[in-house]
This record gives structure tokens, sequence and C-alpha cells, in this order.
């Protein structure tokens, strides 16, 4: 059965103001309407001339456990500019305070000036990132560990309290190597802007790595985070929201042609298609964030409980 969640405006466009109240009146509408998760965006700069706002996605979640009491609360996170003893602090934290409901989709990034800024080789991303994820998994689960990492020595290092119970840690990247350490190092892919046939050919490359690593594809659970927008004027809406506050990495599959667009109908015939493909969840952006849309959203997943 095919899961939802739902992307929340904790980012906005240049010369607008972040909406708290509305972050947390989309989550509280969010859980009521049966979405199974709803997802922050993460950065710590985005823009220069045109400054995109930016509320950080770990905090906004921490924020909506508070507000919330059974939706998951999932955030994309830039996992190389953070050192792994300072995530792991926050990660189990927000685990612990909301019960266990916390999801993380640890991305390597692409916006070069945070990098810098960071004090972070920009090239080493990818394989800081999978150095870090091994050391924070540690974190988080063990006790008593001796480990030594990029000028970061850990001795006789226990964090508590630990989450109550695992925090699911899925993996977001296009190229193959990032793929294959989709595969060996976490519990699952997170993709974005990607239609059906795309996600389809990239899934089984990661189910194949999986096998020959002695994995079981079947335990990495899989998401494609795509707008939607429930009406006649769907596509020109998708189209200019996507040009508006997105960057899709122009050497990727990332496209507009992942857009969920139309009547209900031909809405859920999307959906369908993304099932058959083998997305296990799909994370809805709503065009614009408009709350009518949400209601359409959360009636029209009640086909799938």
């Amino acid at each position: 059965m095919i899961k939802f969640g739902v992307a929340l405006e904790n980012f906005t466009t240049p010369g607008r103001a972040i909406s708290v109240k509305g972050i947390e009146e989309f989550a509280i509408r969010a859980e009521s309407l049966g979405f199974e998760s709803v997802w922050t965006w993460d950065h710590l700069l985005l823009g220069s001339k045109r400054v995109f706002p930016v509320l950080d996605s770990l905090s906004t979640v921490s924020y909506l456990a508070a507000r919330t009491s059974k939706i998951g609360l999932g955030t994309v996170y830039i996992l190389p500019l953070r050192r792994p003893l300072e995530a792991a602090k926050a990660i189990s934290s927000i685990s612990y305070i909301s019960g266990g409901r916390l999801k993380l989709a640890v991305v390597e990034g692409w916006y070069d000036k945070e990098f810098y800024a960071a004090g972070v080789d920009f090239n080493r991303r990818g394989k800081i990132t999978s150095e870090y994820l091994k050391v924070l998994k540690r974190l988080l689960y063990e006790n008593d560990i001796n480990y030594e990492l990029m000028g970061q020595r850990y001795v006789h290092v226990s964090m508590e309290p630990k989450p109550p119970s695992n925090v699911p840690i899925y993996m977001g990247g296009y190229a193959e190597a990032a793929l294959r350490r989709v595969a060996v190092l976490s519990d699952g892919w997170m993709s974005y802007y990607y239609n059906e046939d795309d996600f389809s050919r990239s899934l089984q490359i990661i189910r194949k790595v999986a096998t020959e690593s002695g994995r079981n594809p079947n335990n990495l659970e899989n998401s494609d985070m795509v707008p939607i927008y429930i009406g006649n004027d769907g596509e020109e809406k998708v189209r200019r929201f996507t040009e508006e506050y997105t960057d899709l990495p122009s050497w990727s599959k990332c496209s507009v042609t992942s857009g969920i667009y139309g009547s209900p109908g031909e809405v859920e015939e999307r959906i369908e298609r993304y099932r058959k493909a083998g997305v296990d969840r799909l994370v809805l952006i709503p065009a614009f964030y408009e709350a009518e849309q949400l209601e359409m959203l959360g009636n029209l997943i009640k086909h799938y409980s």
C-alpha cells in the first residue's frame, strides 16, 4: 500500500516572510486528513543577491513535534554540513521528544556557497556524507565508541538519551555512485522530482546493488518527492511553482514531468502509475502550498487507506 507524505513551506521565495502559523496549521491539518508524514526542507544558506528565507529543518520539526501527536516528522537533511556528534544529539533528542516519529533523508547537498561558509570541502561531500552517516548511526545506537574521523576523536563516547526506536535514515542521490551508497548504507532512497519511469530505472540499480551486498532489497523503503496540483490549470501551476521555488540539477533526471496535476481522476491515474513503478511513499509538494489543495489531497488519499 502506497503511503503519502506532504512537504511544508519552511523555506519560501525571496521577499516573502515564512509563516510559522501557516506551517503549524498545515501540519496539524495533514495529520487529521490521514497523511503518513510531513517533511521539511534543509539549507543553511540559499541565495545571495536573491535570498530565500529558510527555517532550520530540525528546529521546525521539533516545533511540530509539540503541535502534533501521531504523524511522522520527516526532514531532508544535508549531513556533510554538520559534525556527526552535533547531528546525532539533535536527531536523538527530537526522536525522543516526538516518541519516535522522526524520519531522516540524508542528502549530499548541491549549493556550494553553503559548503564554503561552513568550511566543508564541496568536492568531497559524497565521501563525507558516507563517513558521517556511519558514525552517526553508531552514536545513535551504540555505547563506548572509540573512533577517529577527520580530526574528530571519539574516546569512550556514549550518548543518552537514545531514540526510543530506530530512526529511518534514507539517502538521496541521482548518480550511480550515490545510488550504490543508498543500497549499502541506508534504510532506503529519497528521490526528488523523478517521474515514474526514471524512478523505476534508478530503483532497479539500488535493488541490484543491495542484493549483491547481501542486503534484502525488500527491506529498503523508498520515497519520491513530487509537485502536485488538482485543477484545470494544474500543469501551469506546477511549472510556475517549480520555476519560483526550486533549482533542478541539470545533470540529473529531475524534471517537471514528475508533476501530478489535472482533475481528481487524472491525479489518481498518475498516482497509480507511481505505485506500479515501485514507489513506497509519495511526498506530495502542493504547488504554492495552498490550503485548499491540502484538503483536496486529503480527500483523495482516503481511497488508498
